[in-house]
């Protein structure tokens, strides 16, 4: 008889199992109505991890849209969209919090805006920021004006005009790391000797290998933070020691720039003579802003609960400096390789900016033409919006989780709260009713179209994402990139000597799988 019992028992609990974790989200689940895009993936969450870990997620959550539509099933509880109407009106206009997925891009330890899951904190958050990256503020921005002066005047364009006249080859993606590096830490901390990656290709050197030496082995953290801290603890690294130094190093050197700014916003007489050219903006109002008290207790419970201030805004800094360097350095690189291959192209656009006062040319270092003399040149304009449409620095999901209150996501049944559900910038892009020829790159689609499939192609449009937590620097970014581009081809015209490897990586953000561009400047 006890064996009997103990039989029915064990029968019991493996008919209990076998519900859970296959019948009900096989057939019963509100999920089992959406299609799968693996005989697996309503059941286990295994062929995703291993799709994620092969490096073809994008590709393959791509194909799966074009198969199954606008919505399909990754896993027992993940799903993916590629629709504005009922995609991402609600899932990223409507407030869907973050998944674990973001604790990845804390630095510190320490949360910042970007990896904060929760909205209020990250409202807080933002609130002491956006001011300095709103779009006025970017154009009249006085210190951002000096900021563009000397790094186009004095570093780019004679570096550039180095290599053109010696007929030397010159690897671009490593430049245009070095350019959006400075642009951007100088917002963050002033223009200093700190931040001259453009001259100082050693330091450039150093820092690319820590940055890309970091970017390896994320997916442990990504997808399994538990395990693999648990591993981690009993001795089994899935994450070599040699990230860890990388990520050690970039924080120190970003922790470097934070004391040296703080000295900067202090009285002159408290430090002497001042190292920085201009104010460190972006460092000085979000430390000025946790000076007041008003916001102090709030920004002490939102931002990390550290003691002092400095670790919360390094972790802020370093964040700005990784996504501004790494996106628009992408952008950058995919934009001079479309604009080598189409020399009549290169023609046009040079007509165009040489109609900017005061002029972009070598040699005239009086000033920059302003920012909404540059936003008015339609062609330029095109040529950044295309480069971010087809080789979107960021192609990946952006993951988020479904509220407590069954919610209703591109048609699907209700679905139950905690589903993580995203959305990728690679499949918006090529909505082929949207961008026809979406797989071609073709400015003029933003130039030779009525009012309305334009405002169509801006709701498709994704590339700084949508809703309350759009990218912060979108105004910043477009902003560098046409007045790097205008100066380019200002000046010179450009040839590939070696695009060996530019197809784009598959991943979260995805330069060339090669890691590199050789092109060839020549006065224009």
């Amino acid at each position: 008889m006890p064996s009997s019992l103990l039989s029915i028992s064990l029968l019991a609990v493996v008919a209990l199992l076998v519900y859970k974790f296959l019948i009900y989200p096989t057939f019963v689940s509100p999920l089992s109505k959406i299609p799968a895009a693996h005989l697996t993936a309503s059941w286990s969450p295994l062929w995703i991890l291993w799709i994620r870990y092969t490096r073809v997620e994008v590709q393959t959550i791509h194909q799966a849209h074009r198969t199954f539509g606008p919505i399909v099933r990754l896993g027992p509880n993940e799903v993916s969209i590629n629709c504005v109407d009922g995609g991402l009106r609600t899932v990223y206009a409507g407030g869907f919090e973050k998944p674990f997925f973001y604790d990845q891009f804390q630095n510190y330890g320490i949360p910042n805006m970007f990896s904060t899951k929760e909205s209020k904190p990250h409202a807080a958050r933002k609130r002491l920021l956006s001011n300095v990256y709103s779009k006025s503020f970017i154009q009249s921005s006085p210190e951002l004006y000096e900021v563009t002066r000397v790094i186009l005047h004095q570093r780019l364009l004679p570096s550039l005009d180095s290599f053109a006249a010696k007929s030397l080859s010159l690897e671009a993606l490593a430049s245009n790391y070095a350019v959006t590096m400075d642009f951007v830490s100088s917002y963050l901390f002033g223009l200093s000797k700190e931040n001259n990656f453009i001259q100082d290709v050693e330091m450039r050197k150093t820092f690319l290998s820590w940055h890309f030496k970091r970017n390896e082995h994320a997916l442990w953290y990504q997808e399994i933070p538990s395990v693999t801290r648990l591993l981690q603890r009993i001795g089994v690294r899935l994450v070599p020691r040699w990230v860890d130094a990388a990520n050690e190093n970039i924080q120190a050197y970003v922790l470097r720039l934070c004391r040296v700014a703080e000295q900067s916003i202090k009285p002159a007489s408290d430090y002497g003579e001042k190292a920085h050219g201009t104010r460190p903006v972006v460092y000085g109002q979000l430390s000025d802003s946790l000076k007041r008290a008003p916001v102090r207790a709030e920004a002490q419970k939102n931002i990390g609960g550290a003691e002092t201030d400095e670790l919360p805004i390094a972790s802020e800094m370093l964040d700005h400096i990784i996504a501004g360097m790494d996106t628009s350095a992408i952008t950058l690189t995919y934009l001079l390789w479309e604009m080598s291959r189409d020399p009549e192209l290169q023609a046009s656009l040079r007509k165009e900016v040489c109609t900017l006062s005061p002029s972009l040319a070598i040699g005239n270092d009086s000033g920059v033409p302003s920012a909404r003399s540059l936003e008015a040149l339609p062609l330029l304009h095109a040529v950044v919006m295309e480069t971010l449409r087809l080789h979107c620095p960021i192609p990946g999901s952006q993951p988020r989780q479904t509220p407590s209150k069954p919610t209703s996501i591109a048609g699907s049944p209700p679905l139950p709260g905690g589903v993580r559900v995203s959305a990728q910038a690679y499949s918006l892009h090529r909505n082929e009713k949207v961008f026809s020829d979406a797989e071609a790159w073709v400015p003029h689609r933003w130039l030779d179209t009525d009012p309305e499939k334009k405002d169509e192609m801006m709701r498709w449009f994704w590339a700084f994402g949508s809703g309350g937590r759009m990218c912060v620097g979108s105004n910043f970014a477009m902003q560098e990139l046409k007045y790097v581009t205008a100066a380019v081809y200002t000046n010179f015209t450009t040839t590939i000597v070696d695009d060996t490897g530019i197809e784009q990586e598959d991943g979260y953000t995805a330069g060339p799988r090669g890691n590199q561009l050789t092109l060839r400047f020549a006065r224009a």
